[in-house]
């Protein structure tokens, strides 16, 4: 029940960033008075397949190992015995993902990744938003995903340019530029 527990927590974390995330962004208007997308359009959108993909997430994770489990057993060998292979087999099976990382390291990630968005949240006053996205953005790079700086450096820059292009020259949002003014 405890690792039942520990396994769906990430997800409700999620769940209800998402629907936090699409009520606020409902508040800047979800369509403009021209019929256009308003300003709160993408972030609701986001938030809203942020809450939806992360319940799919929770209620197929504990299926995959089940089921991947059941049909490992199903397959009968002679001369081995069932109930001990799958026992054996449950224990060595710890959720790896394709990275090799068990489900402990992802959630240690998760948790990361949520520290530092609401690290970001807090800068956005002071650095402006392009420049605490950009440094976000280094930062679950490098420490998170353990990337090479260098390459961290520019795709953030790739991003924060297509970033700037989307919402301030195409969708017309200001955003927010912080006491700093950038």
């Amino acid at each position: 029940m405890h690792h039942a527990i520990q396994k769906f927590l990430p997800n409700a974390v999620i769940i209800a960033l998402g629907i936090a995330a699409t009520v606020v962004a409902a508040g800047y208007g979800v369509v403009g008075d021209d019929g256009r997308m308003g300003p709160g359009f993408l972030p609701a959108a986001a938030g809203s397949l942020m809450a939806v993909f992360a319940a799919m997430n929770a209620v197929t994770s504990g299926r995959k190992r089940s089921a991947t489990l059941e049909s490992v057993v199903e397959d009968r060998i002679p001369g081995i015995d069932h109930d001990e292979a799958s026992q054996d087999l449950a224990a060595e099976s710890d959720d790896r993902d394709i990275y090799g990382r068990t489900q402990r390291q992802r959630d240690k990630m998760l948790w990361t990744v949520l520290g530092i968005i609401f690290a970001t949240v807090l800068l956005v006053p002071l650095l402006g938003f392009m420049l605490a996205f950009a440094v976000m953005l280094v930062v679950v790079a490098v420490v998170v995903e353990r990337r090479k700086i260098l390459p961290s450096l520019a795709v953030s820059a790739v991003t924060l340019a297509a970033t700037y292009a989307v919402f301030v020259l195409f969708l017309r949002v200001p955003l927010p530029q912080g006491i700093l003014g950038i």
